[in-house]
């Protein structure tokens, strides 16, 4: 057999120009372009009209002169590892950054994306002769370049640095931005392969793996023409220097050679064992690509998962005047078609008529496919997979297919786009380019982010990364439509999981749920134990009660302020709206003046305020530290005078105790109220309104009434359960009184993290220097220490609000806002009317499950999709299926466009142990938690339990015995680890035994 190399059309390629071309042997230039296939969902009409018209007809002028060629290749694999390798590295690594042990969760990550990913790979070769330059121009180039070669020492195998012709440069680049802009016109998302910052050419680095992929290291580049660093030993005494030079490009491709099987229907090399299958005629029905990627799909999973790759040449006619020529030949056979077969009649009129078309260009097709086996694999596993492959493409629109070809290593060459200038071994067909065009793989919904902090799957498998704080997006809000039962909390559970270890960053990002019930008390459990044991403190989880020992001041500002942020009076004004409930017009005047009163009444730096006064024995821990650092006091003092004489002294925590009696309370409000200004301004009748809605307020929510005591400290990632507060009965009071619990949860959180540098300036402080230097010092530090750390805020069981109208006001709020400083917001609903007015901000969608078509056409309006993206929501998203996880669809809206895709959420059975929100499985969870290091926790659990739960053993041990629930736990967990040890000791015992 000929040296492999032979069969690689590729030279050299010129390092200086840092351009994406490479140069075959005969000065043709290539571009390699790869393609992640449509940009959203799209019915099968669109993709036809995207493709044909769009795609073919925007390179059609281009192909219709001679010279210029595309191949395209789908390619379907397991070989995954370049994908999932740097990701889950990724995870380690920021992991351990933030000290965070969960080495048993991104383990078993990477083997549930292993057994289910599959690497998909579309690339396109962009070809331009010699032919498609102007001849005389051409001709002098090469005389020229060939005249530099031979001036030079004689070097057969060395790369020539004169193959660059610059008389079909141009037509080249005119070429590929054609083929780009005609992507684009089709929806499509792809991306030519330059050469990156550090010149490594990775595509060539994809020209060499997709023949020799176990021999090619990520990050391959071949060496461009010059002078070895160190020259090869001369074996032959000649005149040849090649041993001086760096050899060719297709040298450095092919450094394995191949060997055929005695009757060329397989190939070895590289390590794989290949078969092929050839094109011999085209199918008489054109049939769109995924039809046939359906069956080789299904045909996989019949044979361990069988890998392929299909390849179609388009080749450019070669002779200027091929219409002409064509005419005449098709006029002929009319002739001797028309009385005897219709058929051949029918076609050669269709063909007539595409000739004389300026749009449309007639092409020579081929088609060519490859299966294989991998190292390890069982040999016969080939035969099974070749016959599938011919089958499947035999189906494909009544195709003729052969195997076996005369030259099985060139086959395989021209399997790869880009290897070859041209192909040779299967039969061209002559065919219009828009009818060939309804062939190719370009129907796949390409993945949205480059990156992300999960790694989620679409239903046949291909990885696609997700990226919260996306920079692509406008705004970061979420919005989750989820029915009972369609795998929500495991889905936001996992996401925040993976938001909170995976995020960049050395520390833990800012992230509260708000949530009803005990759904995310896993997640917080696993971040709790998963951080070292002086570090447990930054993982919280409080049940909110409506008392005075969880008052939280609607009213509290950041420490310092005097008078409120324009952000902060946005949310007082909400909750007071919300609170007061007065149907009145008039009310949306009184609040404003309200709040702007009721803070120059307690600022210490306005006239005819009265500020609060400090009193000892309400705070003893402030008593202490007042008495330690000798800060003066008296019955006068004021509290303010407490806080600036604190922060004077940099004992930040105590400043911020101390402030929370010196804000504004409910009471406060009634005072206001009953200010003479107010009657004058409004109605006796208001006025009465909004004081006995305040008594009310004030007898029936203790928790908003008093000076903040729940403390969050330092935690941050947090979960605030309102199931105490919540009520979960269907009515408008049930739905005001949620509204205002999800917004006082709210304040909790983001009173700790939001804003940004440039608020400084417009904060109320005191006009004493050196006390205002201190409020700013702690605000730059404060705003420096948060602006790079990415934020999240989930509201869970967003529909107990019923969607009031003030809740989505101060959600709007949060999301313009927030993007300043980093927070994302997600809103959780079984709902779909919750998110009528959020719709159109929001930058993400997920879709979890819409069982009936009137609920996918309500989907359908409020989130304005066409019709395919229904279909697809019918189709494919249905819920949790068992092992397969659940598909859900995705909206992302992007800066210039909208996006949407269906994903699949699968999860092994160590992330579900430790997100399980079932009661009997959280105790058992927690109470091996308390025994050892999580990472072992969930690795046991997940042995002996690997369907994620215990409640069958549950059941018998509570069967047998008569105690509490946890002794139940324990008994279950002691039986577990009892097992554990016996099956340790069992081969000592046996050894013992032989002994």
């Amino acid at each position: 057999m000929r040296t492999a190399d032979k069969f690689c059309d590729l030279a050299g390629f010129d390092p200086e120009r840092e351009e994406a071309v490479v140069y075959a042997h005969d000065g043709s230039q290539l571009t390699l372009i790869e393609i992640d296939g449509t940009r959203s969902i799209i019915s099968g009409e669109d993709y036809l009209i995207n493709v044909v018209e769009r795609f073919a007809g925007g390179v059609a002028q281009i192909l219709k002169r001679p010279g210029h060629q595309i191949t395209i290749s789908y390619e379907s694999s397991l070989n995954t590892a370049r994908i999932l390798d740097p990701f889950v590295a990724q995870q380690g690594r920021r992991a351990r950054q933030k000290g965070l042990s969960v080495e048993a969760l991104i383990e078993e990550g990477r083997t549930v994306l292993e057994g289910r990913a599959r690497a998909e790979t579309i690339l396109l070769a962009a070809w331009t002769r010699p032919t498609a330059g102007t001849p005389d121009e051409v001709r002098k180039e090469q005389r020229e370049n060939r005249r530099a070669w031979q001036a030079l020492p004689p070097a057969r195998d060395a790369q020539n640095p004169y193959l660059h012709l610059g008389s079909i440069a141009g037509p080249h680049g005119a070429f590929v931005r054609r083929i780009m802009e005609a992507l684009g016109e089709a929806r499509l998302q792809g991306r030519i392969l330059s050469p990156d910052g550090q010149r490594r050419r990775r595509d060539l680095e994809q020209i060499r793996a997709a023949v020799l992929y176990h021999e090619t290291p990520d990050g391959w580049t071949p060496y461009g023409p010059g002078t070895r660093r160190y020259p090869g030993a001369k074996e032959q005494h000649d005149d040849d220097v090649s041993e001086f030079f760096t050899p060719t490009v297709a040298r450095q491709i092919m450094t394995s050679n191949a060997e055929a099987t005695n009757n060329m229907r397989a190939l070895d090399m590289g390590g794989r064992r290949y078969a092929l299958a050839v094109m011999r005629m085209f199918p008489s029905t054109i049939l769109p690509f995924n039809r046939l990627l359906e069956t080789l799909l299904e045909s996989a999973s019949k044979t361990a998962d069988m890998p392929f790759r299909v390849c179609f040449h388009l080749e450019a006619l070669r002779d200027a005047d091929i219409g002409f020529r064509l005419k005449k030949v098709v006029a002929g056979l009319l002739a001797f078609a028309s009385p005897t077969n219709k058929n051949l009649f029918r076609a050669l009129r269709e063909l007539e008529d595409v000739v004389d078309k300026d749009g449309e260009a007639i092409v020579k097709g081929r088609v060519i496919a490859t299966t294989w086996t991998e190292p390890g694999e069982d040999p016969g596993l080939l035969e099974r997979r070749r016959s599938y492959l011919m089958s499947g493409m035999m189906t494909w629109g009544e195709a003729v297919i052969s195997d076996a070809p005369h030259n099985p290593l060139r086959a395989l060459c021209e399997t790869v786009p880009g290897m070859t200038v041209k192909a040779e071994v299967p039969p061209g067909s002559i065919a219009p380019l828009g009818d060939l065009a309804a062939m190719l793989p370009f129907h796949r919904t390409a993945g949205v982010f480059k990156q992300g902090q999960s790694m989620l799957l679409t239903p046949d498998g291909k990885p696609v990364p997700y990226e919260a704080l996306s920079a692509e997006q406008l705004f970061w809000l979420t919005l989750i439509y989820a029915t009972p039962g369609s795998g929500k909390s495991v889905l936001m559970n996992r996401l925040n999981v993976e938001f909170t270890a995976f995020s960049a960053g050395a520390a833990l990002p800012y992230l509260a749920v708000i949530d009803v019930g005990v759904s995310s008390s896993g997640f917080i459990e696993l971040v709790r134990n998963a951080l070292p044991p002086e570090r447990r403190h930054e993982a919280y989880y409080v049940r909110l009660l409506n008392t005075a020992d969880y008052a939280v001041n609607p009213f509290d500002l950041g420490l310092g302020r005097r008078t409120p942020l324009e952000r902060e009076r946005t949310f007082i004004e909400n909750f007071l709206a919300t609170l007061l409930n007065v149907s009145s017009a008039e009310v949306a005047l009184l609040i404003p003046r309200l709040i702007s009163r009721l803070y120059q009444l307690k600022s210490d730096l306005e006239f005819s305020s009265s500020p609060s006064v400090y009193q000892p024995n309400v705070d003893p821990e402030l008593d202490r530290i007042i008495a330690h650092d000798r800060i003066e006091v008296s019955g006068r003092t004021r509290w303010w005078r407490v806080v600036d004489a604190l922060m004077e002294r940099r004992l930040y925590a105590a400043a911020q105790r101390a402030q929370r009696h010196a804000m504004p309370v409910l009471e406060d409000l009634a005072r206001v109220l009953g200010e003479p200004i107010m009657a004058q301004d409004f109605t006796p009748e208001l006025i009465r309104s909004v004081q006995r809605s305040l008594e009310a307020a004030i007898e029936k929510f203790p928790i908003f009434a008093r000076p903040t005591r729940l403390d969050l400290g330092e935690a941050r990632v947090v979960s605030i359960d309102l199931q105490d507060v919540a009520l979960r009965h269907k009515s408008l009071e049930a739905e005001r009184n949620n509204a205002l619990m999800f917004m006082i949860a709210r304040h909790v959180y983001l009173s700790k993290i939001s804003g940004f540098a440039d608020e400084i300036p417009k904060m109320d402080f005191p006009a004493d220097d050196a006390i205002r230097a201190e409020y700013v010092r702690y605000w730059e530090a404060r705003y420096h220490q948060v602006a790079e750390t990415p934020k999240r805020l989930c509201m869970d069981e967003y529909h107990l609000t019923g969607g009031v109208e003030t809740i989505a006001k101060q959600v709007k709020s949060d999301a313009r806002e927030g993007r300043k400083w980093g927070l994302e917001l997600i809103l959780v609903s079984q709902l779909l009317a919750d998110f009528d007015t959020l719709a159109d901000m929001a930058s993400t969608v997920l879709v979890l499950n819409a069982d009936s078509n009137e609920i996918r056409e309500q989907a359908r309006k409020t989130f304005g999709f066409d019709v395919a993206v229904k279909s697809a929501l019918e189709r494919q998203v249905h819920g949790p299926q068992g092992r397969r996880g659940a598909n859900l669809l995705a909206r992302f809206k992007l800066r210039e466009e909208e996006r949407w895709i269906v994903l699949n959420n699968s999860l092994g059975p160590r992330m579900l142990w430790a997100l399980t929100t079932k009661a009997e499985d959280r105790l058992v969870r927690d109470e091996l938690y308390r025994r050892m290091a999580v990472n072992e926790a969930l690795r046991i659990l997940a042995v002996r339990f690997p369907d994620g739960t215990a409640i069958e053993t549950w059941g018998r041990v509570a069967a047998l015995a008569r105690f509490g629930e946890d002794r139940i736990a324990k008994t279950i967990v002691d039986q577990v680890l009892g097992e554990i040890m016996s099956e340790a000791q069992t081969p000592i015992d046996r050894s013992r035994t032989a002994s």
